[in-house]
């Protein structure tokens, strides 16, 4: 709660408490699970990446209770697809309407969720579109496409006037890196011409934010410029950059009904447009 007011006494008010019971229990679960889960200043409170983490999984516990309360036996929950980025990027709608057609039956709830995989390991979602390894046995995947990728620069950035550019073009620039769910790294350049890195940041938004002030540029899958277009940015293809796969994941042991159609279909659907 104090998480999503951004102050522990805001967080009181809204429960009703007093804001040192409030600070006591924060105290006694960041015992429990052994590391703090908010970053404390003046300015008020932040999580950090373990606090996101866990306020995810509660997020999912108390979901999955209400669904078992609530739902109606007799019919099949929404399939929940989660997302860290750009979803399945020009295919997305195309899928979402295929299945619409298909399963008319069967909700499919996109998520995004500020998480490398997409909420599948924190229980948020039953599939996740991924654009790294899954890196666990318990885990499926399955590639579903190769993505090119584009710089972004804002648009007073010299670059924005080129057609194109190539890895060494940007290393002249400082680079703003998602540190927590992108897929870019300083590997992709020739060592000894690696672009100095200007901030790191765990979301799209704040990728964006600075890119678009001209603190420095990005590199990405190319569906971000498709899923999340900005005023202030311009996105060029980079002609020497290596593809990123997407990727579809989900969990062995996971009974979702719809799970298998799903996955089976968005394959098809992928095929479809590149043929």
């Amino acid at each position: 709660m104090a998480i999503d007011e951004g102050s522990i006494s805001k967080a009181a008010a809204r429960l009703h408490m007093a804001q040192s019971a409030v600070s006591r229990r924060l105290a006694e679960l960041e015992r429990h699970v052994k590391q703090p889960l908010l970053e404390r200043s003046a300015e008020g409170v932040q999580p950090t990446v373990a606090g996101k983490m866990f306020c995810a999984k509660a997020d999912a516990a108390v979901t999955a209770f209400d669904d078992a309360m609530r739902s109606d036996l007799h019919r099949v929950r929404p399939l929940r697809v989660g997302y860290a980025w750009s979803a399945a990027g020009v295919y997305t709608s195309r899928i979402l309407r295929r299945w619409q057609e298909k399963n008319p039956d069967v909700l499919v709830r996109m998520r995004r969720v500020d998480d490398p995989a997409g909420g599948l390991t924190s229980g948020l979602s039953d599939v996740a579109i991924m654009r790294t390894h899954a890196r666990r046995r318990s885990l499926h995947e399955e590639l579903l496409v190769m993505e090119p990728r584009v710089a972004a620069v804002s648009v007073d950035n010299p670059l924005a006037a080129m057609g194109e550019v190539r890895l060494p073009d940007l290393a002249d620039y400082p680079l703003v890196i998602n540190s927590f769910s992108g897929t870019t790294n300083l590997e992709l350049w020739q060592e000894g011409r690696q672009p100095a890195v200007a901030v790191e940041v765990d979301t799209i938004d704040d990728w964006q934010t600075y890119i678009a002030a001209g603190v420095g540029v990005g590199l990405t899958p190319a569906s971000t410029a498709w899923m999340h277009p900005h005023a202030e940015i311009r996105y060029l293809p980079v002609r020497d950059a290596p593809p990123v796969p997407v990727y579809l994941v989900w969990a062995s042991n996971n009974q979702h009904p719809a799970l298998r159609s799903f996955i089976h279909l968005a394959r098809d659907v992928v095929a479809e447009v590149a043929e």
